[in-house]
């Protein structure tokens, strides 16, 4: 589902005031980890400056790094960035991102931001009614069926989910007849069986519900 809404003041808060002198849009190109929990965001987007200005005029909000710029030609560049959402902003993004997954395009720009997730009708419909109240009046919807790499269903998992679960299929969990039991994965992982059970059954109802997304 892709949504274009206008940008709220609630929004508009996380950046100061100068932050959209100088900057003209952003856009997501790719996200490389995403922790709900602790509200971290990694990253690589394009930045594109009104004329005048160029990436060093830009002032960005609390809790953003910029880790390396890997183009910059006048007033376009492409940077990996890292952003911490402040603790005031974390509680909201655990609604926002609960059971569906954040995708490209996003783009924000002065005055709109689009977004695009991923997930069943439910999570979808819950998503458009928390825009409507935290990120602003909803402009446009689309929807179209979606598609995944195995790069892009990794990401959906937390950093412990991603391990536990890399962990399960090398040493042949996966396998018919399996190699290995929870009592091992526990062994080596250095977690309880209940931990890692409960690890692996939140990974695999995610990847699960993200290849049949659309699907009835």
């Amino acid at each position: 589902m892709i949504v274009e809404c206008q940008l709220s003041g609630i929004v508009r808060r996380f950046y100061n005031k100068k932050f959209f002198e100088v900057v003209k849009s952003v856009e997501l190109i790719r996200i490389i980890r995403l922790d709900v929990e602790k509200g971290t965001k990694l990253g690589i987007a394009k930045f594109i400056c009104n004329p005048g200005y160029s990436l060093n005029d830009i002032e960005f909000p609390p809790g953003a790094d910029i880790l390396s710029v890997f183009q910059e030609s006048g007033e376009e560049s492409i940077l990996l960035f890292r952003g911490t959402a402040p603790s005031s902003y974390q509680y909201f993004s655990g609604f926002l991102l609960h059971e569906i997954i954040w995708t490209t395009p996003t783009i924000l720009t002065n005055d709109r931001i689009i977004y695009s997730v991923i997930g069943d009708e439910k999570s979808l419909n819950h998503m458009l009614r928390l825009t409507k109240t935290l990120l602003g009046e909803i402009r446009d919807i689309s929807y179209e069926k979606a598609t995944f790499g195995p790069y892009d269903l990794m990401q959906t998992l937390t950093k412990k989910q991603q391990e536990v679960i890399m962990l399960a299929k090398k040493q042949g969990y996966y396998q018919n007849p399996r190699k290995i039991t929870l009592e091992d994965i526990s062994r080596l992982s250095g977690l309880s069986k209940a931990t890692v059970a409960e690890h692996l059954r939140k990974a695999e109802n995610r990847i699960m519900n993200s290849l049949l997304a659309g699907y009835s």
